[in-house]
């Protein structure tokens, strides 16, 4: 919800160039604040209790809820009536709880049981029915019309693609726990650079629409993604080897999630008009959160399925490889969808 809100008050204030650097500095707080969980989540569970990583982001929102207190609200005079398409929401969530649960216990239930079978019977007649219901609906949960924008439908979907880098940073974690013995908290601490390099590569990737126009950051930034992860499975290395080549890898990471953050959400609301720019920002974000939430069950469940097989340093790298997959998949739909946008256009 903050997302969308943040977004259509900034497009209706920001215009060009200003409207770039405020989107910039909001994806410093985001992404900066993601940089840090992995960190602050092994520092709480090394050193206090893991229970403890709730009871602080508890308090952490209250006084977020604090901070906004007084922020004053901006009209959107492009904005229609409020509606809720609750039909739309109840299929979308049981079409993608499906999904969900086959990638994640695919394994215990067995691919090819009649569970599983099930599952992705309701996935897929969950899919079609939704897009029949959606087209006919006046206000959409998820208006499709903005798909035939390649602007559009490029950022979106390179940015479900990107996202899905936050199951390998979820493995990361477990495998070196499992296969290195190492706490929480030193495995954070590898993460580092990545938050480093990435609230500098936020700043280049504004500065760059201005000069080459969006579109050679979103391209970039898929590779710089996968070339951090192949640091990240290069789990036949020794320890300390393997340490520095994580910290290398966390490095590429952070460039490549950086120069993306802020050209994947300028053209995501400059290509759309005025009156959608909150829808538009909402499946944005959607698309990020699903994003993540599909790589750590895909990612993870890859591991723990080789695991039973192979070692958990094979496993891991296997995983690690499979994202790098998806990676390349972002890469080539970001090159051939998104069309090159001059910066006289936006």
């Amino acid at each position: 919800m903050i997302m969308p809100a943040t977004i259509s008050i900034f497009n209706n204030i920001f215009e060009g160039e200003q409207r770039r650097k405020a989107l910039s500095y909001w994806s410093l707080g985001a992404f900066g604040g993601t940089g840090l969980a992995s960190l602050f989540a092994g520092t709480m569970a090394t050193f206090v209790a893991w229970q403890w990583i709730f009871i602080v982001s508890i308090v952490l929102s209250v006084i977020a809820l604090f901070l906004l207190e007084n922020i004053k609200d901006v009209q959107d005079k492009n904005r229609g009536p409020i509606e809720f398409d609750f039909a739309g929401l109840s299929i979308f969530v049981v079409m993608i709880g499906a999904i969900s649960i086959f990638i994640t216990q695919g394994e215990v239930l067995g691919w090819g049981s009649l569970t599983s079978i099930l599952l992705i019977a309701v996935f897929v007649i969950g899919l079609i029915v939704f897009v029949i219901v959606e087209q006919r609906k006046h206000a959409p949960f998820l208006d499709l019309t903005l798909f035939s924008n390649k602007a559009f439908l490029g950022t979106v979907v390179t940015n479900f693609l990107l996202n899905t880098a936050v199951g390998s940073l979820a493995l990361f974690n477990i495998y070196t726990q499992q296969g290195l013995g190492m706490t929480a908290f030193s495995a954070g601490l590898i993460t580092i650079p990545y938050i480093l390099t990435m609230l500098i590569a936020i700043k280049i990737g504004e500065k760059s629409i201005a000069k080459l126009g969006p579109k050679p950051a979103l391209v970039s930034a898929p590779l710089l993604l996968g070339a951090g992860l192949i640091m990240l499975s290069l789990t036949f290395l020794g320890s300390t080897a393997y340490i520095v080549s994580s910290l290398i890898g966390f490095g590429f990471f952070g460039i490549g999630i950086g120069l993306f953050a802020t050209p994947a959400l300028d053209t995501a609301v400059s290509t759309t008009p005025k009156n959608k720019v909150g829808v538009a920002s909402a499946i944005f974000k959607m698309a990020s959160t699903l994003g993540g939430a599909f790589g750590i069950a895909i990612i993870v469940a890859v591991y723990s399925a080789l695991s039973n097989t192979v070692s958990v340093a094979a496993a891991g790298s296997a995983a690690f490889i499979v994202n790098v997959v998806l990676l390349i998949a972002a890469f080539v739909f970001a090159m051939v969808v998104i069309p090159k946008v001059s910066v006289k256009d936006k």
